[in-house]
């Protein structure tokens, strides 16, 4: 993976991270759900 593209996808793992923290925080269960499949895509991805 080329270096701008592996800190675009960093970069967007931390994006995700902060909203799935959120979500749970305020009991928001689908969304989170949701992130955390985009997580999952994302760090498969490696």
């Amino acid at each position: 993976m080329a270096m701008p593209q592996r800190d675009n996808a960093i970069e967007e793992i931390k994006r995700l991270d902060a909203l799935l923290e959120y979500a749970v925080m305020h009991g928001e269960k689908e969304e989170a759900e949701r992130l955390r499949e985009a997580l999952k895509r994302i760090t498969e991805s490696f």
